[in-house]
């Protein structure tokens, strides 16, 4: 699959534009901020599917979906801070917004494709002259190292250290999506993943449930769980994937 470096540029130059776009200088209303998220957001969207549609290229041809049931117990972590904050003995109390909760499902929707989009699609596919285990730490890291742009939006030391923290976060779960993408070769599988970790730990937590998890709970279970998760997938890695070559695309 062969698309233009200068798309790739274009794509990953309007991506952190988007990104780190000050939308706090133009309005300080909620509601205008994220329309105006979701807009630039749809608008890159729409760049990307041109150049899917210029270079014809068929993003489900060489999905392979019968080997995507693998990674299935992968979506434990999609419940972590779920899991944190019963553990911490928070209050599950429901309480939603009819107008921002739609508008925030389809703003972590549209950047979830995106970013799938950019780093596995188009990144991963890059690295096609290197062997699938650097691939994968390749666009991992780079999908890890994307997540500094966040610390354009941050006014105290404690904030950069949580945008630490999100890397190497980011890092974990970009080793995950990469392993997905390089054994499956499905972009949707990936995708679906990554929306599922994006709404249930963020989404349902933040905007739902409104939890405010305490540290220690959050990072121990992160740890215990990322701890499991990666057991997993080095063994799937040293004893399915590595002992069969023909798991990996070409």
């Amino acid at each position: 699959m062969r698309f233009r470096f200068v798309d790739l540029l274009l794509f990953a130059l309007l991506f952190i534009f988007i990104n780190s776009f000050p939308i706090d200088l133009i309005t300080t209303d909620e509601l205008t901020r994220l329309l105006i998220r979701i807009g630039l957001r749809a608008l890159l969207l729409g760049y990307d599917i041109y150049v899917i549609w210029r270079n014809r290229i068929n993003i489900f041809k060489f999905a392979n979906y019968r080997n995507v049931g693998l990674f299935l117990p992968f979506v434990l972590i999609c419940f972590s801070n779920i899991i944190a904050a019963s553990i911490a003995g928070l209050n599950f109390g429901v309480s939603v917004n009819s107008v921002m909760l739609p508008l925030i499902i389809i703003y972590y929707l549209l950047g979830v494709i995106l970013e799938e989009f950019l780093f596995r699609f188009f990144i991963q596919n890059s690295l096609n002259n290197v062997s699938s285990i650097k691939r994968i730490f390749g666009s991992a890291a780079i999908f890890a190292l994307f997540h500094l742009i966040n610390i354009v939006n941050i006014s105290q030391v404690s904030q950069l250290i949580s945008v630490l923290i999100q890397v190497v976060y980011a890092f974990g779960l970009g080793l995950l999506l990469a392993l997905i993408y390089e054994y499956t070769y499905s972009l949707p599988a990936c995708i679906i993943f990554h929306f599922l970790f994006n709404f249930f730990n963020t989404i349902m937590v933040e905007n739902i449930f409104h939890l405010a998890i305490p540290e220690a709970y959050y990072y121990l279970t992160a740890v215990v769980i990322g701890v499991i998760v990666g057991i997993y997938a080095l063994l799937i890695y040293l004893f399915v994937l590595k002992r069969n070559d023909r798991y990996f695309r070409k």
